[in-house]
């Protein structure tokens, strides 16, 4: 038997809450509907913008936030 408080709080932790210092990464292992690998990747820049995305391997995600932080940047500079 379970109590409605053990119920809840075994809700809570299946939600995807991300608390990220800046700097941190997080990558995370799944596989989609159609059974494939795939990562989900969040990264948390040094200003605190988070950046998110989806891809095949965590090298691709990492190019990906790469590309994101230098635009960024840009955006910091100009």
């Amino acid at each position: 038997m379970r109590f409605a408080h053990e119920q809840s709080e075994k809700g809570l932790l299946n939600v995807d809450t991300i608390y990220l210092l800046p700097g941190e990464e997080r990558c995370v292992d799944f596989r989609d509907a159609n059974g494939v690998p795939k990562v989900h990747y969040t990264y948390c820049s040094i200003r605190g913008k988070l950046f998110n995305c989806t891809c095949c391997t965590k090298a691709e995600a990492q190019r990906l936030c790469e590309d994101w932080l230098v635009k960024q940047d840009r955006c910091y500079i100009n």
